[in-house]
């Protein structure tokens, strides 16, 4: 790098430092005026609009109120209940009456017919904007049966009891103008900030007093989309909340707060006023500041120029010789020249060139452990893209380190199963992802062409800014170990004697199996060997031993290949769990099976004897008996039971009557 280009290098870092600050004040100097007016504008508008929809609230508050009133008068229930039209009319009338407002109050059935009215108007027609679901309040709607007035409507369901709520009579439904004399009209009435206004508009857009002439009017298609976000925005908002935080924004042309109607989910108010009218530019003020700007940005410039002058001598040397470090093949060797050990650059100088040596040192500490460990070593750099390998770890596994990355499917990836290679894939990118380290298990492909369990132990180094430096991971070779341990595993899960599913394996894979059944259906047989004992005590243990197993060989290949599975839970009693469909169609079939089979007998080694073997079985069914696992278990165990009371050697499909109270004593013991 050359000299004239560090000291401009050096000169920009300056200015930026001197002159950004001087900017960032000049310009909060200028906004702070531009937006001192339109915040205090803005404040009267807040301000303003909130008295004025108190306003508002009470207009819509006062028609709510005349209606549910209306809605729980015994007098109205009474008359609206008797057919007594005429009576329901006046007690109508005199409501409408006092409220100048409301064009009319009618009550409606359940299918939308008018069966009274304060005006007597189209009493047996049907309301002109009924729909099955009555809003409690409408919107803005036109109405021809009121000489195409301007309104919305206000109702509320009428009941018998109005206590209990039963017995719908209807709903009372009062239509409310909102013409120039309404309430809802003298709310909205005024202007304020000189252009400022309150309008009201319902969920459907239509807009009052948006003109300014108390007119309805639909959206200017300027501001429609606003109006739209408004309704959107403060349509589950807490009213309490939003009433004391105003939404604010700003249309093309208006600036604006907005609020709901309390209780009223299809109305909105906005304060709005012309946006030209908000904010001013005090112009001599601001060129004064910006003068003064101007004049530090020169003097920082001229002190910066000075500075760097100064000091880039010996800086051009250091940044030449630190390239050479970074880019030459042998860079590492190179270290600063010093020329004066006493001043700051020269300590500089000295202190880089023992981090460097040190550096060196560590790196080739790190490969002599590496190759001295029985660990297989891995690195990955992220600056220099290399990795590299213990020459332990290449000894074992075939891996190209010049073509590898952590995850680029050359790497371990390559020796995986598809499955251990995503997972391992998964692992690295949480490693990197999280910046800490991870330890995992993966089966590999070694060279003499056995696969292998290691453990792999990996840490992600950053540097200061957190961005990663290596990846260093470490391999174990457990396969003994894991084998072992799968070994021991398998032992824990299987009865020693029958090698079929011991209590615990039987019963978790029984649960394992009904919470995965979806709508087939599952046939639980429990065996139990009849005069076992008797076997035991003629022939001895031995032969007992392998009547044991003989039952287990009989009763296995009914299950086997078919997704069902066998257990032992002790002494001659043994479990089928059946999930194919078409053998639990048939279970009473296969169970006559099992008992004629175990018949036939079990002959000795040297064919001296044959020994009938007989059982006795309880079916149970899921979903038909049980769910439960547990419960099955025992219907099961019930229905065999009720077997030998009545006999042995035979089956029984479990039914609610077997239950008994007291449990069934085996003659046998």
């Amino acid at each position: 790098m050359s000299n004239a280009k560090l000291k401009v290098i050096l000169t920009a870092i300056l200015l930026v430092f001197a002159i950004v600050p001087a900017l960032i004040i000049g310009a909060v100097g200028t906004f702070s005026i531009v937006g001192y007016e339109s915040n205090t504008k803005t404040d009267t508008l807040k301000t303003v609009s909130r008295s004025k929809s108190i306003a508002l609230d009470q207009a819509f508050t006062h028609y709510v109120s005349n209606v549910n009133m209306l809605a729980t008068s015994d007098l109205l229930i009474d008359a609206v209940d008797s057919t007594d039209e005429a009576h329901a009319n006046s007690i109508l009338a005199a409501v409408a009456d006092a409220n100048p407002d409301i064009l009319d109050i009618i009550v409606i059935n359940a299918n939308g017919n008018v069966i009274a009215s304060a005006k007597q108007v189209n009493i047996g027609g049907t309301f002109e904007h009924f729909d099955e679901t009555l809003s409690p309040v409408s919107g803005i709607r036109s109405w021809s049966s009121y000489n195409n007035a301007q309104a919305f409507y206000v109702s509320k369901e009428i009941f018998e009891n109005p206590t209990g709520l039963t017995g719908s009579l209807g709903h009372v439904c009062a239509i409310v103008s909102v013409g120039a004399d309404s309430r809802i009209a003298k709310a909205l009435n005024g202007t304020f900030l000189d252009s400022g206004r309150m309008i009201a508009f319902d969920t459907s857009g239509n807009v009052i007093n948006f003109g300014g002439d108390m007119a309805v009017t639909t959206a200017d298609p300027d501001i429609a989309q606003d109006l739209q976000e408004i309704v959107a925005s403060t349509s589950n908002v807490n009213i309490t909340s939003l009433r004391q935080e105003l939404s604010t924004g700003k249309f093309d042309k208006y600036t604006y707060c907005a609020g709901i109607i309390p209780q009223i989910n299809t109305w909105r108010w906005a304060g709005i006023v012309e946006s030209g009218s908000i904010g001013s530019f005090a112009l001599k003020t601001n060129l004064i500041c910006w003068g003064v700007v101007l004049v530090s940005c020169a003097l920082a410039a001229l002190v910066g120029w000075l500075i760097v002058n100064k000091f880039t001598g010996n800086m051009s040397e250091m940044l030449r010789t630190m390239d050479a470090i970074a880019e030459e093949e042998n860079g590492y060797e190179i270290r600063f020249k010093i020329k004066n050990r006493k001043s700051e650059l020269g300590r500089i100088k000295d202190a880089f060139n023992d981090m460097l040596d040190e550096v060196i040192m560590s790196e080739e500490r790190h490969r002599t452990i590496a190759e001295l460990s029985d660990n297989m070593l891995f690195e990955w750099d992220f600056h220099k893209e290399s990795m590299y390998v213990s020459k332990n770890t290449l000894a074992k596994f075939e891996i190209d380190t010049a073509n590898s990355t952590l995850s680029n499917g050359r790497f371990i990836d390559a020796l995986m199963s598809t499955d251990d290679a995503e997972k391992y894939k998964r692992d690295i990118s949480q490693l990197l992802r999280d910046k800490n380290g991870y330890s995992a298990e993966y089966q590999l492909k070694a060279k003499s062409g056995t696969v292998i369990w290691v453990s792999l132990r990996a840490v992600c180094i950053t540097d200061r800014l957190g961005e990663p430096l290596r990846v260093i991971g470490v391999m174990t070779d457990i396969d003994n170990e894991k084998k072992m341990e799968l070994q021991l595993s398998e032992r824990a899960s299987f009865d020693f004697l029958s090698q079929l599913y011991n209590r615990n394996t039987f019963t978790r894979t029984l649960t394992a199996e009904l919470e995965r059944r979806g709508a087939n259906k599952i046939a639980l047989l429990f065996i139990d060997v009849d005069d076992f004992k008797f076997i035991n005590d003629r022939y001895g243990h031995t032969i007992g031993d392998e009547v044991i197993k003989y039952v287990a060989d009989t009763i296995r290949v009914k299950v086997d290949d078919k997704g069902g599975f066998a257990g032992r839970f002790g002494g001659d009693e043994f479990v089928l769990c059946f999930t194919d469909q078409e053998d639990i169609e048939n279970i009473e079939n296969i169970s006559m099976d099992i008992i004629n089979e175990l018949y036939v007998g079990y002959t000795t080694s040297d064919g001296s004897m044959t020994i009938n073997v007989k059982a006795s079985i309880g079916i149970a069914l899921c979903p038909e008996h049980s769910e439960d696992v547990n419960e099955l278990l025992m219907f099961s165990d019930t229905a065999m039971y009720f077997v030998k009371k009545n006999g042995k050697t035979n089956y029984h499909m479990y039914c609610p009557e077997d239950t008994e109270s007291g449990e069934y004593i085996d003659p046998e013991f």
